[in-house]
């Protein structure tokens, strides 16, 4: 990923074009020819240093925007579950009801609600409730 010397890159590149550019207002007509051509040469390859450098640094940037925007979301959904019993229990926004159960193992790992099925009466030896994604029961 780029970093902060990318930036800095990117502005020293753009400070030596503009240190060209003003050399080049400068030059005496009784320059020759080859020595302007150099210079809108090095001018041109200044730009196209900064160009890129900067290039690279807002790719790095919006990357970066979307990671927080990212991890504020999960942080929301984070704050919006609450754990008891065994289960987590997503809050409704609204009305302040709860629904659920889900899957406590499955929302650890995976930051994932998996709804939890009721097993049937005859099946309740080792829980009342299993997760269809990773096998967990549970009471």
């Amino acid at each position: 990923m780029v970093d902060i010397n990318a930036i800095s890159i990117g502005l020293q590149s753009i400070k030596t074009a503009l240190d060209i550019t003003k050399e080049l207002r400068g030059v005496d007509s009784l320059l020759k020819d080859a020595e302007v051509k150099l210079k809108l040469a090095n001018l041109v390859e200044a730009l196209s240093d900064a160009k890129i450098h900067l290039s690279e640094a807002k790719v790095e940037n919006q990357e970066l925007k979307e990671r927080i925007l990212e991890l504020e979301s999960k942080l929301q959904s984070k704050q919006e579950v609450e754990f008891r019993e065994g289960f987590y229990y997503a809050k409704n926004a609204e009305t302040g009801a709860a629904s659920g159960p889900f899957c406590a193992l499955c929302y650890s790992d995976s930051n994932k609600l998996i709804l939890v099925s009721e097993l049937p009466v005859g099946m309740r030896d080792f829980g009342n409730f299993r997760c269809p994604k990773c096998g967990t029961v549970k009471s």
